[in-house]
């Protein structure tokens, strides 16, 4: 007998429900169309300018070159922010620029643009204004956090604390733990050699091995580190960490993500702070090796910054000028004592490193942030993972809110620190805001009714010079380590999502969550994720269906012209369908094929074949493999079989040839490296990860680059268009 449960409704029945609705409301909105426009509602009625009293103070200027000069100032001071340096002063001076013109905006928003034409109008006008509200708040908190960073005064600090370490006066114990869940071995092989290669004499290093594997047990003997398990998968990482406390009895913790790999500068650079007997944590950057997956699927690779570049570029050293540093789970050191007096890592919420840096935070103890490069991750590589990640650390942020016992954040913290508290939480709601902005142009596009009563010469004159500045700021604040128009994609790729998990957690904040990132994958083929998206898509279609019809009505004369409100409404819905779009594309991933990444290291090295020598260069280096360029013609070879020297790094692989070709007139040789050695394995680790060097630095593209960008992956749909074999 059959166990299904029996279907109460057939899907044949939902079908016809929903076809039968979706008539129903096409054709009274149909039957609501008069000459003014396809609107559900007639914008002369909803959208009456006759009662509207602009004060005298607020009225634009009439001769054009006063109304353009506040758009030719900014645009002036944009191109002289080219040639500034952000430094804190000029930091202060130019967001205090950018407040005032966002407080111009927004009085003129207030006073003179609220539409209470209709009630309809007077609920929709109400809604958008009341998120806009929360957003000027959020802006103000943004530009008044982000002006003061310390990354020039941590920098010099550790150039004076690393003597003391260099010399061996101040060599405190240290433990680097390496926590893993299910990563494959040659990503903890790759990690655990960048933890030993580190240039520190009194480390011990142990793989906290959370599935019991006796592969990755055999590993830690083969590269002689120590080993650590436990019976269970309890709270997670956290627990996971909180158990290896029981047997280390190091001065110092360095927890290591298994798919990090520390510099061999990492403990001389961070160890000598704790010779300051105040500073309890040192958190580093996280860096990527590997572009995120939206810059690899639109094929846009090494020019854009990962999307955590603002937080570690600027942000974490903003909190540091006011003691709200986060920890971020790797490539950090903190002081055991400290951690052991906060009861070890927090295991109430999904993640640990936030949580448990609040809790010191808020019993006192100082984190600092050093903004110096010294380890290096794989970034996700699907967009399946960026949002399971993403979602993850959304929960893990808001289940704070709900520790006051734990973590009292608005009793033990100052008030500085209680608003990148305020900011955060607004931020685990960015998603709502993100949707409001998205459906707005929409929603105002079929009833007909616009959110704000303006003309267009006053959305010029008001709105266009803070956006403009807030566009470029956004950038120049950071060195041009994040965009803003990118940074708009991130949010619109996150938000329907995000608003599916903050729906679950607002109801049951310690839902379950996933635990782990996946590691190290494959795929054969293309991946659409058109069932992930379909929200964006749409909302394409949506848009794209209201401009053509108000486009081909007005071609024949089958409405009135456009009104200068239906110029903005249009360039808004533009705008969030270019957003839409390419973060549509974005998500299309393409195959990956690699288990390891290559890099353009290009350096000497030597071919030897029986009794034949071949000189060259590689272009491309990975741990499995190379491709050689022969700087000699071509020669032919009598065996596949050769070994390897790397001339200037003075150490031998053997390899296999899987692909020799003349191009451009030069023998080009595709190698595998065959039957490697732990050393040689450790060679090629150090030589590819355990130094920044120049492959691993991303563009720094300004605001019109990034934009041109961001129109191109649209014009070319690469993720969309190419074909694989």
């Amino acid at each position: 007998m059959s166990t299904e449960p029996k279907k109460i409704i057939s899907p044949g029945v939902w079908l016809l429900f929903t076809t039968s609705a979706i008539v129903f409301i096409s054709t009274l909105f149909i039957s609501s169309w008069t000459s003014t426009g396809p609107t559900f509602f007639s914008p002369q009625e909803v959208n009456s300018t006759v009662d509207r009293v602009v004060p005298a103070s607020l009225q634009v200027p009439t001769i054009d070159w006063e109304l353009l000069l506040p758009i030719v100032a900014v645009l002036s001071l944009c191109i002289c922010l080219r040639f500034i340096r952000a430094t804190n002063g000029t930091r202060l001076i130019v967001k205090l620029i950018v407040l005032f013109l966002a407080a111009r905006y927004f009085t003129w928003r207030t006073v003179a643009t609220l539409n209470f034409s209709h009630p309809a109008s007077t609920i929709f006008s109400l809604t958008i204004y009341i998120v806009e509200v929360i957003s000027f708040f959020s802006c103000c908190l943004y530009m008044l956090q982000t002006i003061w960073s310390t990354s020039k005064q941590r920098r010099m600090e550790a150039d004076r604390y690393s003597q003391a370490v260099i010399s061996g006066e101040y060599l405190p114990s240290v433990d680097v733990l390496v926590p893993t869940y299910n990563e494959p071995d040659y990503i903890v092989r790759r990690t655990v050699i960048g933890c030993q290669a580190m240039e520190y004499p009194n480390k011990t290093i142990y793989i906290l091995d959370d599935t019991r594997r006796p592969n990755i047990k055999a590993l830690a003997r083969e590269l002689g580190c120590e080993y650590i398990t436990r019976p269970d998968n309890t709270h997670a990482k956290a627990g996971n960490l909180n158990n290896a406390l029981k047997y280390i009895s190091g001065e110092l913790i360095v927890p290591i993500d298994a798919d990090f790999v520390p510099f061999k500068n990492f403990l001389t650079r961070t160890v000598g702070f704790f010779q300051n007997t105040e500073i309890s944590l040192v958190q580093t950057p996280q860096y990527f090796y590997n572009s995120d997956y939206h810059n690899r699927n639109l094929g846009l690779e090494n020019f854009l910054p990962n999307d955590l570049e603002h937080f570690y570029g600027l942000l974490q050293s903003n909190r540091d000028a006011a003691n709200s540093v986060i920890c971020c789970g790797s490539s950090y050191a903190v002081r055991r004592s400290c951690l052991d007096a906060v009861g070890g890592y927090y295991t109430r919420c999904c993640v640990e490193d936030f949580q448990t840096s609040l809790r010191m935070l808020t019993q006192g103890f100082r984190l600092i942030y050093l903004n110096e490069v010294l380890s290096t991750g794989e970034s996700t590589r699907t967009y399946i993972d960026f949002i399971d990640r993403r979602l993850r650390w959304l929960q893990g942020n808001f289940q704070v809110y709900f520790c006051g016992k734990d973590i009292p954040i608005w009793s033990k913290l100052n008030w500085i620190q209680k608003s990148y508290s305020v900011s955060q939480l607004i931020y685990c709601f960015q998603p709502v805001l993100r949707a409001v902005f998205l459906l707005a142009p929409l929603c105002s596009a079929y009833l007909g009714i616009s959110p704000f009563i303006a003309t267009l010469p006053e959305v010029l004159y008001y709105f266009l010079p803070f956006w403009l500045l807030h566009i470029v700021v956004y950038g120049w604040a950071t060195n041009y380590r994040v965009s803003y128009f990118w940074n708009e994609v991130y949010e619109t790729i996150f938000c329907f999502p995000a608003l599916k998990r903050l729906w679950l957690i607002v109801r049951t904040p310690f839902a379950k969550a996933s635990q782990a990132t996946r590691k190290g994958i494959k795929a054969d083929r293309k991946n659409y994720n058109f069932n992930r998206t379909l929200p964006l898509i749409i909302l394409l279609a949506l848009s794209g269906l209201t401009i053509g019809l108000r486009l081909v009505g007005l071609q024949f004369g089958v409405w009135s012209t456009f009104d200068e409100s239906a110029a903005v409404l249009i360039f808004w819905l533009l705008y969030n369908a270019l957003l839409a779009g390419i973060a549509v594309l974005s998500a299309i991933d393409r195959p990956i094929r690699r288990t390891m990444d290559r890099f353009p290291l290009q350096t000497l090295c030597k071919i030897t074949a029986k009794d034949k020598v071949l000189w060259g260069y590689t272009q491309n280096i990975s741990e499995s493999g190379a491709k050689v360029m022969s700087i000699e013609p071509e020669v032919a070879l009598d065996t596949s079989h050769v070994e390897v020297t790397f001339l200037e790094y003075d150490f031998s692989v053997r390899a296999e040839i899987v692909r020799s070709r003349v191009k451009k007139g030069k023998f080009e040789i595709a190698l595998q490296f065959t039957q490697l050695e732990t050393e040689q394995q450790r060679k090629l680790v150090e030589v590819l990860y355990t130094e920044m060097t120049w492959w691993k630095q991303r563009k720094k593209p300004g605001s019109l680059d990034s934009f041109l960008a961001m129109i191109s992956s649209i014009i070319q749909a690469k993720s969309l268009l190419n074909r694989y074999d």
